[in-house]
């Protein structure tokens, strides 16, 4: 396997071009997707009009979202609730909702899944365009199969366990056993439903009007999930029925007037994916001009604490960030993940197995699993697994 780590490497790389960015060279799923959510405008002209108008790209977020309690006070009053529990039970607690701290450099090895392995649907048991991941307790992984209209579940040997049908395009899927062992919340084409994984039954779904969901959290400490809908320009935030209950709008207010004079110059603000941290911190990845943006937000009033330094060239739409505020964040474009401390320091990783990386979740034993887009399998996409031991000698 090929590995590279580069650390504290120069942010500055150069430009990709504007003809690779908007490359539709994959087929019709990626087209459909890009297109979906990217305005059909000429970026390099709309920019020189934009300077010409001396028109500021601050983006004023507008804040309608449900109060956030400190964390001190959640951790205060859970405190006083327990207070009867056992040390074992703590102890057990304390070591689920634990967080990883990752060391890219510990990944020596990886193997592609792209063949999956199905006794009961040969015809449904495969990849079709893998975006959403993640894992069960049991290190199991479901993950939402686009092309497909599908969920699978699926271990990484690549055996079928069961398929969720039905489900339009889905971009995302969670399982947080805080909120129900028996249930995962799915970001499909134009709704967030509620699945019940043991009746394969939509059991809720979400009623806002000109809603795309497309990563969702379940934000523990606080009860409510956060689905980002970059169409709308905005992070919505739903409670455990999945009804609205706050957002928060990226819409760009210095450019209202572009909207009512010249529509097509207005550049919107696309937050892609959204990470909360348990201690009033989130990390938002919003695309603007065929170039991604990584900010820190303050959650108490929803408003911007820092800016990363990120590759210019980077494409992304998805982030997993650590509890030591490492940004840990696939590079569809170019072959890669790429991890960003809080001093905008970068290490890049890549190996054979990584191509077109779009989402990543952690198994229990540190294992990371990237779904992947790449085509040169044979297949329509698989899982990268990326290990810190040889998986291979073990199976």
């Amino acid at each position: 396997m090929s590995n590279t780590v580069t650390e504290n490497q120069n942010t500055s790389s150069t430009e990709v071009s504007k003809e690779q960015v908007n490359s539709n060279d994959d087929g019709l799923t990626e087209r459909q997707l890009q297109s979906s959510f990217q305005p059909p405008t000429n970026v390099e002209q709309v920019a020189d009009q934009l300077q010409s108008l001396n028109v500021g790209s601050k983006v004023t977020m507008r804040c309608d979202a449900p109060a956030f309690t400190p964390s001190s006070e959640v951790t205060k009053t859970t405190a006083t609730s327990t207070s009867t529990t056992t040390t074992t039970s703590t102890d057990s607690e304390t070591t689920i909702k634990k967080e990883l701290i990752y060391d890219l450099k510990k990944y020596k090895h990886d193997y592609f899944i792209s063949e999956l392995s199905c006794s009961f649907d040969r015809e449904n048991g495969k990849f079709g365009a893998p975006t959403g991941i993640c894992a069960l307790p049991d290190d199991r992984l479901l993950v939402a199969n686009f092309d497909r209209d599908s969920v699978l579940l699926i271990d990484i040997k690549g055996v079928v366990h069961h398929i969720f049908k039905d489900l339009p395009t889905p971009k995302a899927v969670i399982f947080n056993a805080a909120a129900s062992t028996t249930q995962a919340v799915v970001a499909t084409r134009k709704e967030a439903v509620i699945l019940d994984l043991t009746t394969n039954k939509v059991l809720i779904r979400s009623k806002s009007r000109g809603f795309y969901p497309w990563n969702i959290q379940f934000i523990e400490d606080r009860g409510v999930y956060a689905a980002c809908d970059p169409s709308g320009e905005r992070i919505v935030f739903l409670d455990a029925n999945l009804a609205e209950i706050g957002v928060w709008s990226f819409h760009d207010s210095t450019q209202d007037h572009l909207l009512q004079q010249t529509p097509q110059l207005y550049q919107k603000v696309y937050p892609y994916a959204a990470y909360f941290l348990g201690n009033d911190t989130s990390f938002v990845l919003t695309h603007r001009q065929d170039k991604c943006h990584l900010h820190e937000y303050d959650n108490a009033n929803a408003t911007p604490k820092s800016t990363y330094n990120i590759p210019q060239s980077l494409q992304s739409y998805s982030i997993y960030v650590d509890t030591a505020k490492k940004c840990l964040i696939p590079d569809k474009l170019n072959h890669r993940l790429v991890s960003i401390d809080k001093d905008s320091n970068i290490e890049e990783y890549k190996c054979k197995s990584i191509q077109e990386p779009y989402s990543l979740t952690f198994l229990s034993t540190g294992t990371l699993c990237v779904t992947d887009w790449n085509k040169s399998h044979g297949t329509s996409g698989g899982i990268s697994v990326i290990s810190e031991v040889n998986l291979k000698q073990k199976q």
